[in-house]
């Protein structure tokens, strides 16, 4: 039964890795980020927006499904800070999982409403509650996934390698938002990287 949840599990990881860069190369393709400057009404007006988005959210979901199996496997070898790291990767996944469907569902509300109101200095991204929650958000996602790429060194159970790719690409994904206009470079180097080592470790699991 065990062998079969592992497995499973590595089916899962693969498939968010591989639904992660379809859902952020989708924007390269079909998003204007070329003309990305002041807005990000600019992207979330286009017709594209939500189901790129929703398929991000499919990703991210399998990716905390996921990240059971990814400790299940180093269990026996694992000490305290990988199962930290388990913990701390799983809520901010979740809180992560949170800021897109806020980004999914309710962006597009706010640009027929006012587009203003998406504003790199308007009051979505200036609020002292929204960005705030997106950061923290962001920083246990990432811290979370540091501990997890480094569990993976530590027991070598699972390739290194892939878990050098969850520590550094998970934190270029999960704090992108802060570089504002230049997000798209540092989020697509994370999003590559952490596709990879998902994508890797599935394989290896199934």
């Amino acid at each position: 039964m065990m062998n079969n949840f592992i497995g499973m599990s590595g089916v899962i990881n693969a498939i968010a890795g591989v639904s992660l860069l379809i859902y952020w190369y989708a924007f390269a393709i079909f998003m204007p980020y070329g003309q990305l400057t002041t807005t990000i009404a600019l992207l979330v007006k286009n017709r594209n927006w939500t189901w790129i988005n929703a398929l991000g959210v499919f990703g991210a979901l399998m990716g905390l499904l996921g990240q059971a199996g990814i400790y299940v496997v180093q269990s026996e070898f694992a000490n305290t800070y990988a199962m930290l790291g388990f913990y701390i990767a799983s809520a901010g996944t979740t809180l992560l999982i949170g800021t897109m469907l806020w980004e999914t569902i309710l962006w597009p509300i706010l640009e027929k409403e006012d587009e203003a109101l998406l504003s790199f200095t308007g009051p979505v991204y200036q609020s002292k509650v929204v960005l705030p929650f997106f950061i923290i958000a962001g920083l246990i996602y990432s811290l979370g996934y540091v501990m997890v790429g480094v569990g993976i060194i530590q027991t070598g159970v699972l390739p290194s390698l892939a878990g050098i790719f969850l520590a550094v690409g998970a934190p270029s994904f999960g704090l992108g938002p802060m570089f504002g206009r230049f997000q798209v470079y540092v989020r697509s180097l994370g999003v590559t990287l952490m596709s990879i080592g998902l994508i890797w470790l599935g394989l290896v699991m199934v």
